[in-house]
């Protein structure tokens, strides 16, 4: 009933005789509509939105926007799900060949076992996983190991709430920094290219991981000032692996060629996109990927994606795009007042929807919004990885809330002032690269 009711809605929006707005815009703003409340309310699975939004964008845009349906189908497989597909398939054969595990305790066992060197290892590993598979997996996987490490920790210990917040808020703000560390990067890159701008594999990470490496920082010492603990060493667990299989020697010697090949794409021309395919080849001829497999690497993710670029190319091709630079015409001429503004209203939509869902609604606006995009997308994809006060925000949040080591409260009074202390940095990031980049 609720789904007859948005869709209600965005007919009614799409009929409203709104000045200057021309039909296919109108209509396209009642896709939008419809598509913002399935992605807020989630009553349908997140990608059966973007199955709706091409529906519609069928019906109701085909004629207008030269007849051919097809246009709305292309970003379905646009390079930068490509892109996402290698990421996601590197994600799920590193996890199936538990070569994740040793990745976690190679790098713990060289950090220490004090209590503040502790939390940054297992932060630091968490952010580090972020970047190349789900933030969801990497939290689960380094949650685990807080479970096994905290039953030596005295219950009232501060840091377990540290370890318990320090672990999903890592992994948040991890996946900015690669193009596969999280969707709203990759829709971010597919959006700016329909506007005439190219980033590679490594121009993304060179503005990316500094914000990482920032953001981190920033959490860690507020956690660190927040939850003091009494404690002078953690007992670490060892990692009780043999030497590395065969299958697992393979699988990072095709990581590692992969990586190269991403940061080096300026010199051999090959795109980051289709670089991305060579693992899936790679892992699929040897045998590493069998067809049970495929249903188990993310394809919801990468349809929710290409609804949301199909979304973003309807919002440009009706000229709904054009109508909102038009009425925001007056701050327009601030760039701080618009990237600032975007930088908040990210952080606030992403605290109750998924990142991807707030990034897929924000993208296309924001980037209508000034002739010259990069930053302010820039400033909409990273915000959206700021969810750091509810356990609802983001799926890291509900796995460590639901680990029984922190109260809501817990969660809101420190994201709350991480959110606010984000924004800030990061909407002075997206000024400074504006401004040195694109003015």
């Amino acid at each position: 009933m609720l789904l007859i009711f948005f869709l209600f809605i965005g007919f009614l929006v799409s009929r409203l005789p709104i000045t200057g707005m021309a039909e296919p815009a109108r209509r396209t703003l009642g896709i939008l509509l419809v598509a913002a409340l399935l992605w807020i309310s989630e009553i349908v699975p997140l990608y059966i939105t973007s199955f709706v939004i091409v529906f519609l964008e069928t019906i109701f845009l085909t004629n207008f926007l030269g007849g051919n349906f097809k246009i709305f189908l292309f970003p379905f497989f646009d390079s930068v799900i490509a892109l996402f597909l290698g990421g996601l398939v590197l994600a799920y054969t590193l996890k199936k060949f538990e070569l994740d595990e040793w990745f976690l305790f190679t790098i713990l066992k060289r950090v220490g076992n004090s209590p503040s060197r502790v939390l940054l290892g297992l932060m630091g590993v968490t952010a580090f996983l972020s970047m190349w598979m789900s933030n969801t997996a990497a939290t689960a996987l380094v949650i685990g190991l807080v479970l096994v490490l905290i039953e030596k920790v005295p219950s009232e210990d501060p840091l377990i709430k540290a370890l318990a917040l320090g672990v999903p808020f890592a992994a948040n703000i991890g996946g900015i920094g690669t193009p596969i560390g999280t969707p709203p990067n990759a829709l971010a890159i597919g959006i700016l290219r329909e506007k005439g701008i190219s980033l590679s594999f490594l121009q993304w990470v060179s503005f990316g991981l500094p914000i990482v490496i920032i953001l981190f920082f920033l959490i860690y010492f507020i956690l660190r000032l927040r939850f003091r603990s009494k404690l002078k060493e953690v007992k670490l667990a060892e990692y009780k692996a043999e030497r590395f299989s065969k299958e697992q020697k393979i699988i990072l010697v095709v990581f590692g060629l992969t990586l190269i090949l991403w940061l080096t794409a300026e010199l051999h021309k090959i795109p980051s996109s289709i670089v991305s395919l060579l693992p899936v080849i790679i892992f699929g001829v040897i045998g590493f990927l069998e067809e049970e497999d495929l249903g188990k690497i993310g394809w919801d993710t990468l349809i929710l994606m290409g609804g949301g670029l199909s979304l973003g190319l309807a919002i440009e091709r009706s000229g709904l795009s054009s109508w909102f630079v038009k009425q925001t015409s007056v701050i327009l001429s601030s760039k701080f007042l618009l990237i600032g503004g975007m930088t908040f209203v990210t952080i606030i939509l992403t605290s109750f929807i998924s990142n991807t869902s707030a990034a897929a609604i924000l993208l296309p606006i924001a980037t209508s919004l000034m002739a010259k995009p990069f930053g302010i997308a820039l400033v909409v994809a990273i915000a959206s990885s700021i969810a750091m006060v509810l356990p609802t925000s983001t799926a890291p949040n509900a796995i460590a809330y639901g680990s029984g080591l922190i109260k809501v409260k817990d969660m809101l009074k420190t994201g709350v002032i991480i959110a606010i202390l984000a924004g800030i940095i990061i909407m002075s990031s997206g000024i400074i690269v504006t401004n040195l980049f694109f003015h």
